[in-house]
């Protein structure tokens, strides 16, 4: 007998065929669960317009996205202030949201290229290059400290960086949002 739980997903979601959440759009931080988030956002786009890095577009159904192709989030809260549905509720104690960056092999220090971008823009030194004897330093990343801004994201000369949701087998990629967005 198989277990049965009670998650929410949205309609798109399950038209999709995404039950599991895998192909969830990245929301802004603070954002409610996805089903939440598209019943009680009205796409008013107020976020969007106050978000100091432009790392927010519009998405589909209006609803908006984070695209880390254009920059880093502050986490400066603007967008939570401006949202009159409260689509995006600050709740003391927990993240932003449950985002992680996540490595590839592509990266270039893993294919003994030198290279430390990812490391230079990351302001929480999540990300560390230990010294290797006879050859490239290798990233290594602090999943704890972490905190999902994105920073490492566009300056990656071969985009060997993801985010990936944390607490899930859900992985949404940069190339997967960019795509979405071109396509509105």
């Amino acid at each position: 007998m198989t277990e049965q739980t009670n998650r929410k997903i949205s309609r798109t979601a399950f038209l999709r065929g995404s039950w599991r959440g895998k192909d969830a759009p990245l929301r802004p931080p603070w954002s409610l669960d996805e089903a939440s988030f598209v019943e009680i956002c009205d796409g008013c786009s107020a976020c969007i317009d106050v978000c100091p890095e432009l790392v927010l577009v519009r998405g589909r159904g209006r609803y908006p996205l984070i695209d880390f192709s254009r920059g880093e989030c502050t986490f400066c809260q603007r967008c939570v202030e401006v949202c009159k549905p409260a689509a995006l509720i600050i709740e003391e104690g927990l993240p932003p949201w449950n985002l992680k960056a996540e490595i590839a092999e592509s990266c270039l220090a893993m294919q003994a290229v030198v290279c430390r971008t990812c490391g230079e823009r990351c302001d929480e030194n999540a990300i560390q290059f230990k010294l290797a004897l006879g050859g490239v330093s290798r990233p290594e990343l602090d999943v704890q400290a972490c905190n999902g801004c994105g920073a490492c994201i566009k300056p990656c000369p071969v985009q060997a960086i993801t985010m990936t949701r944390e607490n899930s087998m859900a992985t949404t990629d940069i190339e997967t949002n960019q795509k979405e967005n071109a396509a509105l």
